[in-house]
């Protein structure tokens, strides 16, 4: 069937983002050789590159792969297209430079090289799915990829099935009926049932259908087995619908519990398995190059900061990581030093603050005083980028932030960040206001939500601009 034509392609798509990344290797170096003049020595160019590229494309299918390719390739437009796969391939550049630079496996590749192979394997990668985009397109102008459903129960699940799939894939599915011969036959519902579940067998011979879709709750075991039976003898994947689903609770995620029990998902890790593996080397990589390049300024600061005011040169706070654990975060002190406690009661820092050094005040205008954060990276404590860790105790308008939004406390669910999406938008420094605490948590919820490596690098780069325009620095 065309449909497993569509996933058989999807699944081979990886198979071939690595020989078409391979067949760009081979081809850059040949082109790099024979401009150099150096054509006789390809073969020792390529055992020296080839490995490289090698190890290189390995980590493409786990940056490249989209698991939505069929719908996205077919149904969005090439534009759209085109910048989805520009961002992952981006990612992939990124990732493959920050490994090979901190292994210095690339101090002796000619950046033309380089350049010819990412430039050569980008135009490869994209040239087929632009194919596949194609080739579906055509399919769907026949009318091939609609996927028919059909509906078994009437009732008020199935009229919110119905609803759920023509609002969120009214281009790729087709809802051919609602079949029901038991009690729902007569229930009052928005789509009726359309016949029996005999007329749905002959439908199903006939090989006009595609899913079968069943609504019935898991309590009625009897009728459900009854189902299975009659429908098990047709070539056509029978579905148990959630009874959840058209709700505002998650009904698509769906995870596996120790043998391989499916449950729905309606929380996870917003970050894991190769993810996680991904951030990790982007806040060890970058954030160990990062300090050693900062780290001739950050002394300057420290002896500036000596022979500004008396007191210690780090200043040491506990914040919230990820799952509410408490840390220490370091910062260079931009305060008069001040020994004794404030019985557990936050003061945030405000414009024109009397606290505030002379010296202080320029470093928290250019942000110099959140240089140390980078040793909390290193030490496994924070991220480059993530959400701001907020002070314990921190209030606003008097109260804790947990008090002022419900959802405060979901930003948690992953490390902090010397810099974040909040900071970017414009939302730095103290938030003196409940309504400027809503609009971070809100930013801090959709990194959380959509974090990707792309997104990361995009944030660095914004942090970069938005500290040279030093807005609302404090």
């Amino acid at each position: 069937m065309p449909h497993d034509l569509v996933l058989i392609l999807k699944d081979l798509m990886p198979l071939l983002d690595i020989v078409s990344l391979m067949a760009a290797a081979y081809a850059s170096t040949l082109l790099f050789a024979t401009l150099q003049g150096h054509a006789s020595d390809l073969a020792a160019l390529w055992n020296d590159y080839g490995r490289k590229a090698l190890f290189a494309t390995i980590l493409a299918p786990f940056l490249l792969h989209d698991s939505r390719m069929p719908h996205r390739a077919g149904l969005d437009k090439p534009p759209a297209q085109l910048r989805w796969f520009f961002g992952h391939f981006l990612e992939f550049i990124g990732l493959v430079l920050a490994l090979g630079f901190a292994s210095r496996s690339l101090d002796t590749m000619p950046r033309g090289l380089m350049a010819l192979w990412f430039a050569s394997g980008f135009t490869l990668t994209l040239s087929n799915r632009m194919v596949l985009a194609a080739y579906l397109r055509r399919l769907e102008r026949k009318g091939i990829l609609w996927e028919t459903v059909a509906v078994v129960g009437a009732g008020p699940v199935a009229d919110r099935l119905i609803r759920h799939l023509l609002q969120t894939r009214p281009e790729s599915v087709r809802v051919v009926g609602v079949f029901d011969d038991g009690a729902g036959a007569d229930a009052k519902c928005t789509f009726g049932p359309t016949g029996t579940i005999a007329d749905l067998v002959a439908m199903g011979q006939k090989g006009a259908i595609d899913w079968v879709l069943i609504t019935l709750p898991c309590t009625a075991e009897r009728r459900l087995q009854n189902l299975v039976h009659t429908l098990k003898g047709l070539t056509i994947a029978v579905g148990l619908c959630p009874q959840n689903v058209g709700l505002s609770v998650p009904c698509d995620a769906i995870g596996y519990v120790g043998d391989g029990l499916p449950v729905t998902l309606l929380a996870d890790r917003p970050i894991k398995r190769w993810s996680a593996v991904m951030k990790a080397v982007e806040d060890f990589a970058l954030g160990a190059a990062i300090t050693l390049l900062l780290a001739p300024l950050m002394l300057l600061v420290a002896i500036a900061i000596r022979l500004d005011s008396p007191g210690p040169i780090l200043f040491k706070q506990r914040r919230h990581t990820s799952n509410n654990v408490e840390f220490d975060i370091y910062k260079f002190r931009t305060m008069r030093w001040c020994p004794a406690g404030d019985n557990g009661i936050l003061q945030q820092t405000c414009r024109n603050d009397e606290r505030v050094t002379r010296l202080g005040r320029f470093l928290r205008a250019s942000s110099l005083d959140e240089l140390p954060q980078l040793l909390n990276v290193l030490r496994g404590e924070m991220s480059l980028v993530g959400p701001r860790p907020h002070a314990v105790n921190m209030r606003t308008e008097q109260r804790l932030g947990h008090e002022i939004i419900d959802t405060y406390p979901h930003r948690h669910r992953v490390k902090p960040g010397i810099t974040g999406w909040s900071q970017v938008h414009g939302l730095r420094g103290a938030t003196e206001t409940a309504e400027q605490l809503r609009k971070r948590v809100e930013l801090d919820l959709y990194y959380v939500e959509h974090w990707s490596l792309g997104l990361d690098l995009t944030i660095l780069l914004m942090t970069f601009w938005v500290v040279l325009r030093g807005t609302n620095a404090r």
